[in-house]
């Protein structure tokens, strides 16, 4: 890219990623001698007073924040046309990719993950800021593993009046909460909630609900039950799997009230897991997803061995069992005052119980690359369910192509799974311009450089060598970034006409050669003909060449003759080459004709051997169009 310094600090290196609203580059303050992270808006936005405001108040509301676990705010500014935001650059991947890359998460880096992105969120919190679009793209790895949020880019005080904006949908549709899709206002229950997806995504691979359209997924958080985590990852401690199901509950009063409880919660069961020798135990009823919203963590001490019991024993057990029942009244009264986030309850660790689910796993399909349809095919027929998660822009890649798929190929997964895919989505659009009758090297390069994919056809033709003689789409049409235009171009009269005929399933007529175009009266036309026999033939064909006005008249001037090798003798795929001339009458008029040809049995030129494929020309009577040519005085 051609160096850009913005206000004469900062300049821009390379583009490491793009948004709806913003592309992202990496750059370095030259002030500093850093490198940053710089947020430019995109042009379309810079005019709209609208999403100048919005893209000012993200920059305001992020840089009060001054958390290890959020991306840190250093400038905001404008040059020309230009409004960007100058942040801390992270050397490394967003967690999207991770997951990508691994599959699934093991419980233990997923955790850890969780716990700090819900200690960068819960101080935005406490700063009256919710983030409104917590996904995993918009969690920035560290390569020593630090978790980093960045793209507060929705973000509202609580007390701005904005937020209360019922007919405002805040947040992506995969990882948004029932309450946002159902374009209420967002709360810190919000961000509990996407944070919940993430985490479900981190363990299983995929997210909890997809659909192919937004309006479905909308309603799938606000109306459906997530699928058992237990069933996509086995792994998953039922403890854990508890958390997560309070997260994802549909009533924000029902999930953590920030995300700063929640890693509290997250916290508390590491500890726990933590003393546990590394054995999980069987939990022998599965926890059900209407439990209360609060718990209190009931850790039991293993069982002693068996003691003879003694009188002095029993007094003592009868003493504290006073002592403890005593207790409880004022227990319950300050349980009822000071209630907030816990765990449920665990049980007591009994001997390993390996269970082996009785499920047939299949190998993931290689989609990337492929058309949707194509994918689709190719996922159900491995037994699989296909979901379409989202479409992305993609300058250098065609409409319609899968970029990216979860889980990734070869990956064994459970019949009847979801394959994830995201396909490359129609680009800006553009109006095709008009190129024929230029040359292709004149034009090639522009309308590559507007991002549209160019496919040249070479074919017979008397205009000049690489001259463009037809287009697709036409001019005018309105064509999007990463489609394909077909430019057909003259390759002179010394390469073949292709033509690909199949003449009754016994002879494909493949190409012809014709050395010009114009004619003149009582000059000779000099046609060279290409077969190819598919199945041996015990037939003498007459082969004709006519010239035609008009291909329903009869022929102004013909040759018919058998050729030189007689059709019984043609080898199935051998190449037959058919020299042909026609002499133009004398007296003929100018005038555009067409050079017909065509087969007829030996003695029965009323019957023309049938045409079963026209391949790529046409067929009229009986007669296959070769080429047009002119006759001229």
């Amino acid at each position: 890219m051609e160096p850009v310094l913005l206000n004469n600090r900062y300049r821009l290196l390379e583009l490491v990623g793009s948004g709806g609203m913003a592309i992202v580059y990496k750059g370095i303050d030259t002030l500093l001698d850093r490198h940053v992270a710089v947020k430019i808006l995109r042009e379309g936005f810079a005019s709209d007073p609208a999403f100048l405001a919005r893209f000012q108040r993200e920059a305001q509301a992020a840089a009060r924040l001054d958390h290890p676990n959020i991306v840190t705010i250093y400038d905001v500014g404008q040059d020309g046309d230009r409004h960007y935001i100058v942040m801390e650059y992270v050397d490394g991947q967003d967690l999207k990719s991770l997951i990508r890359q691994k599959g699934r998460i093991n419980v233990d880096e997923a955790l850890d993950i969780a716990v700090q992105v819900c200690a960068g969120v819960g101080h935005a919190h406490k700063a009256r800021l919710i983030h409104c679009d917590i996904k995993p793209q918009n969690v920035l790895m560290t390569q020593d593993g630090r978790a980093k949020v960045t793209d507060f880019g929705i973000a509202r005080a609580l007390s701005e009046a904005g937020l209360t904006e019922s007919e405002t949908v805040w947040g992506s549709p995969l990882y948004f909460s029932p309450e946002q899709a159902a374009g209420e206002p967002p709360t810190p229950a919000s961000d509990v909630y996407s944070i919940g997806v993430m985490m479900y995504e981190m363990l299983s691979g995929s997210p909890p609900f997809q659909a192919e359209k937004a309006t479905a997924l909308a309603l799938k958080h606000m109306r459906e039950e997530p699928p058992p985590l237990v069933a996509r990852s086995p792994q998953t401690p039922a403890q854990l799997e508890w958390v997560i199901r309070k997260v994802l509950a549909k009533e924000p009063s029902a999930r953590y009230r920030t995300a700063e409880q929640l890693a509290h919660v997250l916290e508390e069961y590491r500890k726990q897991s933590e003393q546990m020798t590394g054995w999980q135990a069987v939990i022998q009823e599965h926890p059900q997803a209407a439990s209360p919203p609060d718990y209190v963590a009931e850790v039991k001490p293993p069982l002693a061995p068996a003691a003879t019991s003694n009188k002095l024993t029993w007094a003592l057990a009868l003493i504290a069992s006073i002592a403890v029942m005593g207790l409880i009244p004022l227990w319950l009264v300050v349980r009822q005052a000071y209630s907030g986030p816990t765990l449920p309850p665990t049980s007591t660790p009994t001997p390993l119980v390996t269970l082996t689910p009785a499920v047939q796993l299949v190998p993931a399909p290689d989609v990337i690359g492929q058309q949707t349809d194509q994918a689709r095919k190719a996922v159900e027929r491995a037994g699989l369910r296909f979901v379409l998660l989202e479409e992305r822009d993609e300058p250098d890649a065609e409409r319609g192509i899968v970029l990216e798929q979860s889980p990734a190929p070869g990956e064994l997964i459970p019949l009847d799974a979801e394959v994830s895919v995201v396909v490359s989505a129609a680009g800006r659009e553009l109006t095709m311009p008009g190129v024929v009758d230029y040359p292709l090297e004149m034009v090639q390069d522009g309308i590559e450089s507007d991002g549209l994919r160019v496919n040249v056809e070479e074919v017979w033709s008397t205009k000049p060598e690489g001259m463009v003689i037809a287009q697709e789409p036409e001019r005018g049409t309105t064509v999007h970034v990463g489609d394909a235009v077909t430019l057909t171009v003259s390759g002179g009269v010394d390469i073949n006409i292709p033509l690909n005929v199949n003449l009754d399933n016994q002879v494909m007529l493949e190409s012809a050669e014709l050395r010009q175009e114009t004619f003149q009266p009582g000059g000779v036309i000099a046609i060279t003909l290409r077969w190819r026999a598919l199945r041996s033939i015990d037939t003498h064909y007459v082969v004709f060449v006519h010239l035609v006005d008009d291909p329903r008249d009869p022929a102004v001037a013909q040759q018919d003759m058998e050729p030189f090798t007689p059709t019984t003798k043609w080898v199935p795929g051998v190449e037959i080459v058919d020299p042909r001339q026609v002499a133009v009458p004398a007296g003929q008029p100018a005038g555009v004709y067409q050079l017909r040809i065509g087969m007829y049995p030996q003695g029965q030129s009323d019957y023309q051997l049938p045409v079963v494929d026209a391949g790529l020309t046409t067929v009229e009577s009986g007669r296959i169009l070769v080429a047009e040519i002119e006759i001229k005085p």
